[in-house]
Formats: structure tokens, C-alpha cells, sequence
């Protein structure tokens, strides 16, 4: 039966729903789920068509890459493969805050939306995506799935950041059978009711922020649930390995890590055999992984991750300095076959969660989630050293105003706890820029 729904699924409904809204989902994943076990040969000669095309397009149509590459006298036509990249200078989110959206956008023929995304890192940034990258991201999101042994029209409960799903959203959801719950909410009360959801719909898949997933799995421990899944998939902040190990224990399945960011880049994702290795999604995406001079680090050493997406759309992202650390594998084999590069570890997500008065626990994406949408905000810390108390520090833009703070308070009560006492300063330089590893939610008061 699911493997009929998922046909209907794959070849009719998909496909339809693609057409009504401008996207190209389910051509992209055919292609995506092909590429994967292409030869490394052919892999690499794509993966450089693709950059040459991107570099040019984003050279002739965007003033910000335009200028930036004149001003350092550089020929585009000298970067014909990846490993040429290092003649183009890095990207970073201040310097692409400072053109946007006049300078680093660029008109395209699908239709385009403006994103707010901080992830994990902390710092606010606008970001501009057309349907089409769009498309490469939700289809690459399928796939990275399926890693965990997931198929498309097998049911899941998915943790995510807001409710309010639309109404594109929310067919999306009843037509895959995901059951969505807030990441957010997971006092003891409303986790029972996600393990009830669970065990009703005889759901075998979890996927989400892996927090919210740890928690979830601790809840169910507490109170003997003995329903075992198939598979967790993870993304969004480090899965941390007493996450891992209780998640697992508990559920009796894999945790499939991914690893990618709201600007429209899917960037790379375990399976079963790489041993923590993450295989990047090479047709989509060239990692770098650089160190504080911007010179390639040896595999295997940590270093400043730098993305370039492989097709410009409305805002190309070209040695985009994303702001996560992580590591090259030494090596690329794979039991699974895949010949794709991989990454050997992905550091600098760091993050703890805020322990509220009435048993909330909110997790860093709980914070991004609202101080995203605030561009006056240069960046924030939230710390929390004893109960019911959180300190808050921001490093705010010239036009910072006190209503911006006011709405910020009022929505951390509002969707967190209204008991909550919030403690908030100005300060040049937030504390998490002074740690060796990026933590943008600190709890001393919650060690485990």
C-alpha cells in the first residue's frame, strides 16, 4: 500500500503540486537521487561546469560580485575549476548586509521570496531565493532523508520552527503524512502529547531539530515508552553524542545527521556506513574549509567552512563565508558507494538550552527563530546560570530602537514562558565571539 501511495506520490500528485507552484521539486530530486552514485570524475567535471556558469552569470548580472572582482583586478575567465576558487576573494553576511537587495540580487525567471535567517550562528541576515534554488534545496531535503532509509509517503512526526504552516505548507504536509509539531514547546505535557501522536499514527520516522529530538527521547524514557522507529533524521544545531547515544537508545534506530543552511544550501549528510562522516551533495555545493587566512587546511583539521552554491539564482552565493567550522574527511571512501566528497565533522553549532520557570526548555533555534527577523541586531548571546533568569546581550546596528527590544522580550514571554525573567544589555562585542568554539545559547544551569 505505501509503495502505491508513494508512486501516486512521485509520478502525479508532486509533480502537479510543482506546477501550481513554479517550482521544479521532483525533477531535481530524480536528478539528485541519479547524481549521487555518478563516478567522482564525472562528479567533479559537473560540479566545475556548473561553477564557471554560476561565476559568470553572477559576474554579468549582480553589481556586488561585479565590483568586488574589478576592484581586486581578477579575470573571471582564470577560475575553470574548483580548485581555481581560491583566486576569487571570500564572501561574508556583513559585507552582503551592506548591498542588500540592490547589489547582490539579481532578477530571474521564477518567482522570488526574501528570507530572514540566522540558523544557529546568531546573526540575523536577509537572504533572497527564487523558486528555482528553492527547488534544489527541498529536493536535496528529500534525499538527504532517505539516508536514513526513509522513502517518500512514509509517514513522520517533524519538529520545526513555526506552526503557522500556509497553506502550500500544509498540503505538502498531509500529502507526504508528516505530522508537525512545535521544536519550541516541549514541556513534559506537550512532549507526551508528540509521543502520543507517535504511537497512535504508528509512526517510524522523527526528523528535526535534534534538541528538541533529545529531549523528546528523555521524556520517553521517563515515562516507558516502548514504541522503537526506523530512523531520526537531524539538522539544524550539533548533535551532541549524549543526544545521539539517548536518542538511539530510546528509539532504537540510526540518527541521521544533515547538515545545511536557510540560504537555500543543502550542504551534505550522513548514512549508515560513513562512520560520522557527512557525504556533501557535490552537484549542489563546493565546500571549502579554510583557516584564518583563508588557506585551505589539511583533511581532517578543523576549519572556517566556505559554500559556494552552484546555481546563482536570485542571489548568488560565491565563497560565501557561512560561519560554521568543520573538518574534510581524510578520506572519501564509502561502503555505501556514494564517491561523493565528504566532511569528516561539523564543529561550531554549539548550543545548550534555556530551562524555563513552568519546564520549558528552549533551544537555540528557539532564540534565532525570533532575533532573525530584527536586522537591527548585529548579533546576540543568551545565558542562563540559574533558574527562571536569562541574560541576554546584544550587539546592535545604529538603528536599534527600545520598541525593537520591547517586541523581542514581549515574543520570548509570549512563545516561551511568561514567567521567564529576561535581563538584556547593550554591549560592543557579545561573549560568544570570545569562546573557542561559536555557542550562541549558554547554560551553565543545564549541564545535561
Amino acid at each position: 500500500m505505501t509503495s502505491i501511495y508513494a508512486a501516486l506520490l512521485t509520478r502525479l500528485v508532486l509533480p502537479a503540486g510543482d506546477i501550481v507552484t513554479r517550482q521544479s521539486v521532483m525533477r531535481l530530486y530524480k536528478f539528485y537521487s541519479e547524481s549521487q552514485w555518478w563516478n567522482r570524475e564525472r562528479l567533479i567535471e559537473y560540479q566545475n561546469a556548473r561553477l564557471r556558469e554560476t561565476i559568470r552569470t553572477a559576474y554579468q548580472e549582480v553589481p556586488f560580485y561585479r565590483k568586488l572582482y574589478d576592484k581586486k583586478g581578477i579575470n573571471i575567465n582564470n577560475v575553470h575549476t574548483s580548485r581555481n576558487l581560491e583566486l576569487l576573494p571570500l564572501v561574508t553576511k556583513g559585507a552582503l548586509k551592506l548591498g542588500y537587495p540592490t547589489q547582490c540580487t539579481r532578477k530571474t525567471d521564477w518567482p522570488s521570496s526574501d528570507f530572514f535567517t540566522s540558523g544557529s550562528s546568531g546573526q540575523p541576515f536577509a537572504v533572497r531565493v527564487d523558486n528555482l534554488s528553492m527547488s534544489h534545496a527541498r529536493a536535496i531535503m528529500l534525499l538527504r532523508a532517505s539516508f536514513s532509509g526513509w522513502h517518500i509517503g512514509e509517514a513522520s512526526l517533524q519538529t520545526g520552527m513555526s506552526l503557522k504552516r500556509g497553506a502550500v505548507r500544509s498540503l505538502k504536509d498531509f500529502f507526504l503524512r508528516v505530522s508537525y509539531v512545535s521544536a519550541f514547546d516541549l514541556s513534559d505535557a506537550q512532549l507526551d502529547a508528540y509521543l502520543d501522536i507517535i504511537r497512535t499514527k504508528r509512526l517510524k520516522y522523527v526528523m528535526g531539530y535534534p534538541g528538541s529530538i533529545y529531549y523528546l527521547a528523555k521524556r520517553a524514557q521517563q515515562v516507558g515508552f516502548d514504541w522503537l522507529l526506523d530512523g531520526v533524521v537531524t539538522w539544524g544545531d550539533n548533535v551532541y553524542s549524549h543526544y545521539r547515544q539517548a536518542i538511539e537508545a530510546t528509539f532504537g534506530c540510526r540518527v541521521t545527521d544533515t547538515y545545511g543552511c536557510g540560504e537555500g544550501i543543502q550542504v551534505a549528510a550522513q548514512c549508515g556506513h560513513s562512520n560520522g562522516a557527512y557525504h556533501i551533495f557535490m552537484p549542489h555545493v563546493i565546500v571549502e574549509v579554510l583557516d584564518d587566512n583563508g588557506a585551505p587546511v589539511k583533511r581532517g583539521n578543523s576549519g572556517h567552512i566556505v559554500l559556494t552554491r552552484l546555481d546563482p539564482g536570485a542571489m548568488p552565493l560565491i565563497r560565501y563565508k557561512v560561519g560554521d567550522m568543520g573538518a574534510l574527511s581524510a578520506t572519501d571512501d564509502c561502503a555505501c558507494g556514494r564517491a561523493l566528497e565528504m566532511l569528516s565533522s561539523i564543529d561550531g553549532r554549539d548550543t545548550d538550552a534555556v530551562i524555563t520557570p513552568s519546564g520549558n526548555r528552549l533551544i537555540v533555534h528557539f532564540f534565532t527563530g525570533i532575533f532573525e527577523y530584527y536586522p537591527s541586531i548585529e548579533n546576540f548571546f543568551v545565558f542562563q546560570n540559574k533558574s527562571g533568569v536569562v541574560f541576554i546581550e546584544i550587539a546592535a546596528r545604529p538603528d536599534f530602537s527600545i520598541n525593537d527590544w520591547e517586541n523581542i522580550k514581549r515574543e520570548i514571554l509570549e512563545k516561551g514562558d511568561r514567567d521567564l525573567r529576561i535581563e538584556m544589555k547593550i554591549v560592543k562585542q557579545t561573549s560568544n565571539e570570545r569562546f573557542g568554539k561559536r555557542r550562541f545559547v549558554l547554560s551553565e544551569y543545564l549541564k545535561n
